[in-house]
């Protein structure tokens, strides 16, 4: 039974359909109407660590959203350096790179920085400032500016330089480093060092060290 249904949100009733035993069907048959289905999907995902997400409309049909983390995929990916650190880029969310002018960098009240890209402005974020590492230099000049997106943002992320592609196998962290925000995972380079892979979500997310 659900606990005050009358105040369930859209979002809830859609999700009422995960829930064990639940079921639209008029009769059981051997094969459907035991409102198991849905409930050992939603399980399965949950062990992945992941999340469904529905949207539906009436009489135009659902869109269901299943979302997984990325340390279950291979990527191709960007190997950067910042400082003596390594870390990758997943390839599908980068859109150019670039290294800016002088005139082209902006601060807004101090505090968010901007760089003028063809009439747009997106947030240039300083990825050693995010982990607590030391660039070769703090001059975005010098720097190299990736353009990436991830949660619907474009951003600019700053490194000191470009190292190149790479097919990565992304390899867990384990339970005491899982959840680093701005982190997927490790994956192992050619030269048998470790760089770290990118959760572009989460790198716009946190706040950087200052």
């Amino acid at each position: 039974m659900v606990a005050n249904p009358e105040h369930l949100s859209e979002n809830d009733v859609f999700h009422l359909i995960f829930e064990p035993g639940f079921s639209t069907a008029a009769q059981v048959t051997d094969v459907s109407g035991r409102g198991v289905g849905m409930d050992v999907v939603r399980r399965q995902i949950q062990k992945l660590r992941g999340h469904i997400e529905i949207q539906s409309r009436a009489g135009e049909g659902a869109t269901f959203t299943l979302k997984v983390p990325l340390t279950l995929a291979i990527i191709d990916g960007l190997v950067v350096g910042v400082g003596r650190e390594r870390y990758i880029v997943p390839l599908f969310a980068v859109r150019e790179m670039f290294r800016p002018a002088a005139d082209a960098i902006f601060t807004v009240q101090n505090r968010s920085e901007t760089v003028m890209m063809r009439g747009n402005l997106p947030t240039v974020v300083r990825l050693y400032r995010k982990f607590g590492v030391k660039p070769r230099s703090e001059n975005p000049c010098e720097a190299l500016l990736i353009v990436a997106e991830g949660e619907g943002q474009r951003f600019c992320l700053m490194v000191d330089e470009l190292i190149g592609k790479q097919e990565a196998v992304i390899k867990s962290l384990g339970d005491t480093f899982k959840d680093i925000p701005g982190i997927a995972g490790g994956a192992i380079l050619g030269d048998g060092r470790v760089a770290l892979i990118l959760d572009l979500a989460g790198i716009i997310k946190e706040p950087a060290h200052e």
